[in-house]
């Protein structure tokens, strides 16, 4: 499957991330939103975000520091195949920061987003946030 551009997503979702907090070994500090609107989402501003679209809907994932003259650098590495994906499979990286995917099984399904930060003094930081996806 080609990789879906950014401009024909309907649904974004952003992850929001304290690299300050990810340097001093806090697990938290990492915050998950969206901009839809449906009935039944929830945990907006955390890090288990339940996202709902439609079945079909085209999804754009990005990566942000919450400190952009922080120097570290954010790189998504993967996503966990989910159900939800179907025939699609899992999204695909657009850029470092920015994947995309669509919702093309009804049903609700956890998926993982593996991500890295880092800057030029320190090993990369490698961390997964567990999200939640319902379409239908």
């Amino acid at each position: 499957m080609a990789v879906i551009q950014p401009g024909i997503c309907s649904c974004f979702i952003q992850i929001w991330v304290n690299s300050n907090a990810l340097l001093n070994s806090k697990a938290t500090g990492i915050y998950l939103v969206d901009n839809t609107l449906h009935d039944g989402g929830s945990n907006e501003g955390s890090a288990n975000l339940l996202t709902v679209v439609n079945t079909g809907t085209y999804i754009c994932w990005s990566l942000l520091n919450i400190d952009p003259v922080s120097g570290m650098q954010l790189r998504i590495r993967s996503f966990g195949d989910a159900g939800i994906f179907g025939a699609g499979g899992a999204p695909q990286m657009v850029n470092a920061t920015t994947w995309t995917g669509q919702a093309q099984a009804e049903g609700t399904d956890r998926y993982a987003i593996n991500f890295s930060a880092f800057n030029s003094c320190s090993t990369p930081i490698l961390t997964r946030v567990t999200p939640s996806l319902k379409a239908g």
